[in-house]
């Protein structure tokens, strides 16, 4: 009896032992094999591979051109229409042909009647401001700049030369009845001949235009420097061109001329001569 006692009593025990290593989790496993050291490397090497950045390609970047480079200088441009006729534009390399505006009178020359009163406001602006002045020219039509133009050809005998010195027909921007020439001598007001006024820069005249000209819709319309634009200026240097007080006060703010303020809105419309 005593001994069967036992026997259960061990019997229980085991029972009890088995139970509490199963309930902690305790239980045999198989092994893995080890991975070989070669396939190991490959894998390592293929993280590493991975992980590496790929070379950036760096895109051709476009050489800005001198009007976008100039444009990344300058305010915002005014919301204008570039292809209404204050901007109609003639010069040694653009020609306007034939171009003829409507006329009104403006001291006993033609211009361009849109600016009828433009002009004598800007010029009555000046004798108020205390100084003597005339227009010494305003429009010049087509016909008269072809005569001009080819009696200075005869008398230089050389086409080349007077090209660099004269703008011909369709050329010259007193052509498009929006060029005033202004003196302040009496004896060259409304003179279609020729007269020497190269002393007008040094003059307070030219300076108060200059300065007031935006304030009536006209600029300076042949700033030194920018030739590589215009080519060849007027001859008379107190030569103002209306634009409109929008456009002029950006241009002379700005020290543009007209073909550069052209350009930055579309630079099809300016023709210049490869360097």
């Amino acid at each position: 009896m005593k001994r069967a006692l036992l026997l259960t009593l061990s019997a229980i025990l085991l029972l009890s032992v088995a139970f509490g290593l199963s309930a902690c989790g305790i239980h045999k496993t198989s092994e893995e094999p080890p991975m070989p050291i070669e396939t190991a490397e490959v894998e390592q090497q293929a993280v590493i591979e991975s992980a590496e950045p790929e070379p950036l390609i760096e895109e051709p970047t476009e050489e800005l051109s001198a009007i976008d480079a100039l444009a990344a200088t300058l305010p915002p441009k005014p919301e204008i229409d570039i292809h209404s006729w204050e901007y109609v534009l003639a010069n040694s390399y653009n020609s306007i042909s034939e171009y003829e505006p409507a006329y009104a009178l403006f001291e006993g020359q033609g211009i361009n009647q849109n600016i009828a009163q433009a002009a004598p406001d800007f010029i009555q602006a000046a004798r108020s401001a205390g100084f003597n002045v005339w227009c010494s020219t305003a429009n010049r039509n087509y016909e008269f700049l072809q005569t001009r133009y080819w009696n200075y050809v005869n008398s230089v005998k050389d086409p080349v030369a007077a090209a660099d010195l004269m703008l011909g027909p369709g050329l010259s921007d007193h052509q498009t009845g929006l060029a005033l020439d202004f003196t302040d001598r009496i004896n060259y007001n409304a003179n279609f001949n020729e007269f020497e006024d190269g002393y007008m820069k040094d003059t307070e005249l030219y300076q108060w235009l200059v300065e007031h000209c935006a304030e009536y819709g006209f600029i300076l319309r042949y700033p030194e420097g920018k030739e590589e634009y215009y080519g060849t200026p007027c001859q008379h240097p107190a030569h103002f061109r209306y634009v409109g007080k929008e456009a002029a006060e950006y241009i002379m703010a700005n020290n543009l001329c007209l073909e550069e303020f052209i350009m930055l809105y579309d630079e099809s419309l300016v023709f210049l001569p490869k360097p």
